[in-house]
């Protein structure tokens, strides 16, 4: 069996190192890649494709609703599996059905950390059959109901022309989690002024709320939004 060569892991540099479950995965990527590269922010695009494997430390982080839409970008291109993750931090059909390729809780066993591993570099998915099932089934349903999806698409993206690029870097955020706080110090603007973005993308999207928006942006986003390279 040919083994990647190479693994990128997102991490943050902060207590994961002293959380024995991120110890056992280190050890455990050690003994089966040739070259791992660990950093707080994931590759630029033109850099991405020299990686096998990206993971990715979910460590304090609460994916179970919405998943960062940087990170479903990737998935769609590479390989990405989630670790060091609490159990009701994230929702494994969610990941199953945004190409992710697995996920390791904290409370894994090395030799369960090794195994999967090794199942996901021979290109198999690490996800418990009942989720695989589920998400087989919520595939064939959307595939039923293929022709009114394109129509659905299509009026998207006549939305999509009517946003600005102020608009489009809230939806962005928006995309990620981020707060009105939080986006008002990344775009350097009012939180008055970004309640007036939001408000105007609500209408062009026809979402009625931010969780709206952000499930918009998260299924359009990588068509009608890519992310900056």
């Amino acid at each position: 069996m040919l083994q990647p060569h190479a693994v990128f892991v997102k991490t943050t540099f902060q207590s994961s190192f002293h959380c024995e479950s991120y110890t056992t995965i280190l050890k455990t990527m050690q003994a089966i890649f040739g070259d791992i590269k660990m950093d707080d922010v994931i590759p630029k695009n033109e850099k991405r494709d020299k990686f096998d494997l990206f993971l990715i430390d979910g460590a304090k982080n609460n994916w179970l609703d919405l998943l960062p839409a940087d990170l479903i970008c990737l998935a769609k291109k590479h390989k990405v599996v989630l670790f060091n993750v609490e159990p009701n931090a994230v929702c494994e059909k969610n990941l199953l059905l945004n190409h992710f390729n697995g996920v390791f809780y904290k409370s894994d066993a090395p030799e369960t950390i090794f195994k999967g591993l090794v199942r996901i570099t021979a290109g198999e998915l690490w996800f418990t059959r009942k989720v695989i099932s589920k998400a087989f089934s919520d595939i064939l349903l959307v595939a039923s109901s293929f022709n009114s999806l394109q129509e659905d698409i299509t009026l998207k993206k006549g939305d999509y022309a009517h946003l600005t690029k102020r608009e489009k870097s809230v939806i962005h955020l928006i995309a990620q989690g981020a707060s009105n706080n939080a986006i008002a110090d990344k775009l350097n603007i009012s939180d008055h002024t970004v309640k007036t973005h939001l408000y105007s993308a609500f209408k062009k999207t026809n979402s009625r709320n931010r969780v709206e928006l952000a499930n918009w942006a998260q299924r359009y986003i990588s068509v009608l939004l890519p992310m900056a390279k």
